[in-house]
């Protein structure tokens, strides 16, 4: 059977238009999306600022940093990011070319005072011993210097024996008060030496208890934070081998953008928000010193790179992110700003705690 259909019969479709419209009605849905998004972004980010403050912020807490007074290479880290330790626990075992030189010279320091030591009792024990024969010999010279000044016929000696007997005495006296003074000094300098001695064992003590055979601890509790030195890596005198976040306070740090109406004061309320988590916090107190957070130059897409430092302590309760975390703090300029957004994070709030509770 052949039916004859009309192309300008109303009642029937035109399959050319009924392809057009649901395309037409793609392309005007996508360009109304990408004006609502344009508009959404100027929005954003020029009219967000006139309602509240908004910059980034670092979880953190207070910070101990592992290091030691010389060079040493690290021979294996015992501890890994991000892990719990206790006051005592291992950290890193190191090596010290440094430490081994310090020791090194110590006992040769120690070599030499000891030597010095022996060579000053030799000399002391020899000036001793020797002290009563050279009296014995000034006695006797003496003795025959006072009979020849007493003997009648004195004028009857010969100017030969005389001086001979005047210089006999005179040496006796000179050897005498030598061995004297040999021995005095000998034991003055052994009572110094003896003090020194002392003095650089108990630095080479002191050097090796502190090194502990290359056993880096932990001075606190906390957990380690990340990026701590690697197996084989030198680290100098004074640089990082790990930092540990002290445990039992959290806070954040809010880098307060340049561009605000006003100053945030300490006691102002802000919110917290790193994706899906929304807390409240009190700002606790400004730092007097300036910090970066980024190390790029700031454009319009990007926060400024240094921005005055506030810290902030979130609400009693509350599990605040992960340390080291980044997260964005807002302030809300109006009393009725904040009370929406306070509102907000309560709502949301109680839907997560149904969420984990379901």
């Amino acid at each position: 059977m052949n039916v004859q259909i009309h192309r300008l019969d109303p009642h029937v479709p035109d399959p050319v238009e009924s392809r057009r419209s649901p395309a037409g009605r793609m392309v005007r849905l996508i360009y109304a999306l990408g004006v609502l998004g344009v508009v959404g972004f100027f929005v954003v980010r020029f009219v967000a600022p006139a309602v509240l403050l908004s910059g980034p912020g670092i979880v953190s807490a207070p910070r101990e940093i592992v290091s030691l007074p010389y060079v040493v290479q690290i021979q294996r880290m015992e501890a890994e990011p991000g892990a719990k330790v206790e006051p005592g626990t291992p950290i890193a075992l190191v090596r010290s070319p440094q430490i081994s030189e310090i020791v090194s010279n110590l006992m040769r320091a120690l070599a030499d005072v000891t030597s010095r030591e022996a060579e000053l009792r030799v000399k002391a024990r020899v000036a001793r011993d020797s002290l009563e024969s050279a009296r014995t010999r000034l006695r006797m010279a003496d003795d025959t210097q006072r009979r020849l000044e007493t003997a009648a016929g004195q004028e009857s000696a010969s100017l030969v024996y005389r001086a001979e007997v005047y210089r006999e005495r005179a040496l006796a006296v000179q050897n005498v008060v030598a061995l004297e003074a040999e021995a005095e000094e000998a034991s003055a300098q052994l009572m110094k030496l003896a003090e020194t001695r002392q003095q650089i064992q108990a630095q080479l003590d002191r050097t090796q208890k502190e090194f502990d055979g290359g056993r880096v601890v932990s001075p606190v509790a906390g957990i380690v934070a990340a990026r701590p030195a690697r197996a084989g890596e030198t680290v100098v005198a004074g640089s990082s081998i790990a930092e540990i976040f002290q445990s039992g306070e959290t806070y954040v740090d809010w880098y307060i953008p340049d561009f605000r109406f006003f100053d945030p004061q300490p006691g102002h309320k802000v919110f917290v928000v790193q994706g899906r988590f929304r807390a409240s916090g009190i700002i606790a107190e400004i730092l007097p010193i300036s910090d970066t957070i980024e190390s790029g130059r700031g454009s319009i897409l990007r926060d400024p790179q240094t921005g005055q430092v506030a810290r902030i302590r979130l609400d009693p309760g509350v599990q605040g992110p992960a340390l080291n975390a980044s997260v964005h703090v807002h302030m809300y300029y109006t009393d009725i700003a904040d009370r929406i957004a306070g509102a907000v994070i309560r709502l949301f709030r109680l839907e997560r705690e149904e969420g984990d509770a379901g």
